[in-house]
């Protein structure tokens, strides 16, 4: 199983506040190991936009 699976899997059915308590979490412990899971969720999400020149343009601004 691959590392993308595997997040699916442990997230599969999670709802909302679960999830947002999954990833303020791992963000919260500055924890390297959560770093590729929260790339996996980034990746999906990103692929899933439709229009990606709204994200791309925050994330510009946050790293002026």
């Amino acid at each position: 199983m691959d590392i993308r699976q595997a997040i699916f899997q442990r997230l599969h059915a999670c709802s909302s506040s679960e999830l947002k308590e999954i990833i303020e979490s791992g963000i919260a412990s500055k924890e390297e190991t959560v770093l590729p899971g929260l790339g996996v969720l980034f990746e999906t999400y990103y692929n899933s936009l439709s229009s990606k020149d709204e994200l791309l343009d925050s994330l510009s601004h946050l790293l002026k």
